[in-house]
């Protein structure tokens, strides 16, 4: 967990005091269910203090509540650990090179809400905070768009692995219709 002076700091950054109060009102404002809404310092609230304080710091063009986990609360706090730096900052690569909004349609991922997900890896990187599914409106909507994403991916220093419907980073076509105009993109740890 952070430290206090870290804590301080960091709360301050992302708009809140670092008081029992300040706590509160910041889990108010981001967790969903009322029962996690205790004004304690908890892992919870380490890994959402670090989400906000990394998205605010390394992807300027994304708001935190994006990578919420789908879930919606109903078995983790949305945010069941911190969308990861290296990640932000590819995601935030993209969205410059596009010079277009890039829509998260999947980012963090429970490991209940995960298991529920059709063509879902248990070893899945939404759990951990280094992958997201994006979409580009008039780039992902066609295979040949999102072949193009994928090859500009595959070319990023920190990319591990991209797909969508029809195309992915090995360079042979592949079968995710779950995906629908999605593009899956995570980074190497």
């Amino acid at each position: 967990m952070l430290t206090r002076e870290q804590r301080i700091r960091w709360m301050k950054y992302v708009g809140y005091e670092y008081s029992k109060e300040g706590i509160l009102k910041m889990q108010k404002d981001w967790f969903p269910n009322k029962a996690d809404h205790d004004g304690i310092y908890g892992p919870d609230t380490d890994a959402l203090l670090r989400h906000l304080r990394n998205v605010k710091k390394y992807a300027p063009n994304f708001s935190p509540e994006e990578f919420r986990c789908g879930c919606g609360g109903r078995y983790c706090t949305g945010y069941p650990t911190r969308m990861k730096v290296i990640e932000l900052k590819h995601l935030q690569e993209i969205r410059d090179h596009y010079k277009k909004p890039v829509e998260v349609t999947s980012g963090l991922r429970c490991k209940q809400f995960n298991s529920m997900l059709s063509g879902s890896s248990s070893q899945s990187r939404h759990k951990t905070g280094y992958a997201c599914d994006i979409y580009i409106k008039g780039v992902t909507d066609t295979l040949n768009g999102r072949k193009k994403l994928i090859k500009w991916l595959k070319k990023q220093p920190h990319h591990h692995w991209s797909y969508g419907n029809g195309w992915c980073s090995l360079g042979y076509a592949v079968s995710a219709p779950n995906m629908g105009n999605a593009v899956h993109t995570d980074t190497a740890r």
